[in-house]
């Protein structure tokens, strides 16, 4: 919010309070500090905050709007929160159309979590019945999600969901088993469709349809929003999808002022369904086109790495970057490697990482919020090798991984098999029963300090009949000496509440909230002013008390607290929640997924790429009953999807992700080469062969002009 404008971007804070403007430019062009700094001129032009929408695809790219709007009036949204207002506003007015047997007039909003949990109800029996997909290895989560977005993707493209196996099966080779998989699961999305239907279910796909389809085309639900909101900002558009688009289309001849914004050579989002292609449909609605050209993030040496590597991923014969190149700028400065036979293997490369990091921060003084460790995908294994490397080193560390299920990580799984302990009225199968392994991880989760064999010691000992039974009561001087009294006392601190706490008297998220606060959060514990574990509790927390509510309406008669935890164990259960904003987390090191950072939107000055030679970094993820690019509006219905389709899409996805990444960079990028991946597997991907032609190419040209000079 402190950066100076330039003329340019002064002259589109500053247009008058009835001019419509598409901005574009490239990511660190300064195009979202012109969208916050406009919102701050409306307001000191006298236009009420009460008439400013601000839309953003999602939560974190909003923090410099709240931060311009300073406590004002002005709505900051997402397209899909819009959606959810007006339906949830008036669907009396469409109630009895959707539904002529409906008794209830509130319909039930149904979170990805919960589709899934009433998809299992409706649609696993049917699986199990007709041996639907039983050629495909693919969990019962993954499986549901697949189908939800597909619909999602019909409602937001704008297609009837009933078409969905026919655009993907058309796109496809003749390969029967495959067909009959989209068959499967076009069978599975009518069934949940017609049972949401049916009981006033509403899912994402089914909330869009009806704001789109049916309430924006009546007079009040439109003029709930058009006679409210007459200066419209619009940032990442290119990050929304053909709905929302649509949307902004219709919207905008009602409105006063609109400044939309889009970021050139993005669309990371395409798999849940953005259309950068689409967004630029919106120029003809807007009166002037305003491009930003010039980074104000990178130095001259790390543009001038961005146009190379993307000349190289595109296998452009003369890049742009051989055009362009600025003399006095040196590669070679933007970017940090070892010779190969240093970081052959995977360790040798996670150590270089580390301390060349630790290096940033105490040799030179780099602030470690300046600097980010980043990967194409973030394993569990990875992640700790990473995080306790680092903070053996005395660099803070925090982590985000929003597509990380909630219940995979080890503070959730703790608090989960905590509550099996504490609740022996709820009997489960011995698949899903507490083993002495969830019971020694919950320790080492909760307990601060203690170690896997320590705990493990205990769970032997103590864990008998399914309860966990007191160390102050263990007779044998030996084993006490080896867990130590310390770690004794803080085990009975934690079994005495689970057996004396009334957990029958208590729902199961209000169980969480309470062992959370009254036990784990205090002295001695791992929750003890751990961000990353407080955050976890947290969305456990909102979770099992979203479960709750929903529940007792879809589903009163039953066990609401058992059924969580029974979800859970099926697979089910897995929500992903966003991580909290970047601009509240304390000055540490990042550590993440690439698309994770890119989604933030926020330049650092160091970036490392860990595992460059990983063909993860060009690969999009597996969607064995679904396509993002067949099933988008850019796809012509009846084209084959190709080889040479799947080629392009991996040189594109590559391309977006490196250019994105280099242009929130300021300074320099760490590359962290690995031959070897962590299975022990030889590796070779595209990133790496585009590094080193790059590479090639400028030290060729070097040695040249020096000959030449």
């Amino acid at each position: 919010m402190n950066m100076r404008l330039t003329a340019k971007q002064s002259a589109i804070v500053k247009a008058p309070a009835n001019q419509k403007i598409f901005l574009r430019g490239m990511a660190g062009s300064g195009k979202t500090t012109v969208g916050a700094r406009r919102v701050r001129q409306l307001l000191e032009m006298g236009v009420p905050g009460s008439e400013i929408l601000v839309l953003a695809p999602h939560k974190r790219l909003s923090q410099p709007y709240l931060q311009a709007a300073n406590e004002g009036e002005v709505t900051i949204a997402s397209f899909a929160s819009l959606a959810y207002r007006i339906v949830q506003q008036f669907w009396s007015l469409i109630a009895e159309q959707i539904n002529p047997n409906t008794t209830d007039e509130t319909p039930i909003f149904l979170n990805h979590e919960m589709a899934q949990y009433a998809m299992s109800k409706v649609v696993g029996p049917e699986i199990e019945q007709r041996n639907y997909f039983s050629s495909l290895r693919l969990t019962r989560a993954r499986l549901y999600t697949e189908i939800l977005d597909n619909l999602s993707k019909a409602s937001t493209v704008g297609f009837p969901a009933s078409q969905i196996a026919d655009r993907l099966k058309t796109a496809s080779r003749p390969d029967p088993e495959q067909l009959h998989l989209y068959d499967d699961m076009q069978a599975c999305a009518d069934l949940f469709r017609r049972f949401c239907l049916q009981h006033n279910l509403l899912d994402f796909s089914l909330q869009i349809s009806f704001f789109l389809d049916f309430l924006w085309k009546l007079d009040a639900p439109r003029r709930a929003l058009t006679d409210r909101y007459y200066h419209i900002i619009a940032d990442n558009i290119e990050e929304e999808s053909p709905a929302a688009h649509r949307l902004l289309l219709d919207w905008l001849p009602d409105t006063s002022s609109a400044l939309l914004i889009y970021d050139t050579n993005a669309g990371y989002r395409t798999i849940l369904g953005a259309d950068e292609i689409n967004a630029l449909t919106l120029q003809d609605a807007c009166a002037q086109i305003v491009t930003l050209d010039d980074s104000r993030v990178m130095s001259p040496s790390v543009a001038l790495l961005e146009r190379e590597l993307s000349g190289a991923i595109l296998e452009e014969t003369d890049a742009p970057a051989k055009k362009g190149r600025h003399r006095k700028a040196d590669l070679r400065t933007a970017i940090a490697y070892t010779a190969d036979d240093q970081q052959r293997y995977h360790t040798q490369m996670l150590d270089w990482t580390a301390d060349s990091a630790a290096s940033l921060v105490h040799a030179h003084g780099v602030k470690p919020g300046e600097i980010v460790v980043l990967a194409p995908v973030l394993s569990d294994s990875l992640r700790f090798a990473l995080v306790n490397r680092l903070e053996a080193r005395g660099i803070p560390t925090y982590s985000l991984r929003p597509s990380r299920p909630l219940h995979d990580e080890p503070a959730a799984r703790a608090l989960l098999a905590l509550a099996k302990l504490a609740h022996p009225q709820w009997i489960f199968s011995p698949v899903y029963a507490v083993r002495k392994a969830d019971v020694a991880g919950a320790l080492v989760s909760v307990i601060e300090g203690i170690d896997l064999t320590r705990a493990s010691l205990l769970v032997d000992i103590l864990f008998k009949g399914g309860k966990l039974h007191p160390f102050s009561k263990l007779q044998n001087e030996m084993l006490r000496g080896r867990i130590t009294d310390t770690f004794g006392e803080r085990y009975d601190q934690l079994i005495t509440w689970l057996n004396n706490s009334p957990t029958d008297q208590l729902p199961l998220d209000m169980f969480f909230e309470k062992l959370a606060s009254e036990i784990l959060s205090q002295p001695g514990f791992r929750f003890h002013d751990n961000y990353d574990e407080a955050r976890i509790v947290m969305n456990l927390l909102d979770s099992a008390r979203n479960f709750r509510e929903t529940v007792s309406r879809f589903a009163p008669e039953l066990d609401d607290g058992y059924e969580y935890l029974k979800m859970i164990d099926d697979g089910v259960l897995t929500n992903q929640y966003p991580p909290v904003e970047l601009d509240e987390q304390p000055d540490a090191v990042l550590v993440a997924p690439a698309y994770t950072f890119l989604l933030g939107n926020r330049p650092v000055d160091y970036q490392f790429w860990v595992s460059v030679d990983n063909p993860a970094w060009s690969r999009r993820p597996l969607q064995p009953l679904s396509n993002p690019y067949i099933l988008s509006k850019q796809w012509q219905h009846g084209r084959v999807w190709t080889d040479a389709d799947e080629q392009a899409t991996s040189q594109q996805i590559l391309n977006r992700t490196i250019t994105g990444l280099l242009r929130r960079c300021r300074k320099q990028v760490y590359l962290g080469y690995s031959q070897f991946n962590e299975s022990g597997f030889e590796q070779v991907g595209d990133l790496r062969l585009a590094v080193d032609d790059v590479l090639r190419r400028y030290s060729d040209t070097k040695q040249s002009e020096a000959a030449d000079g």
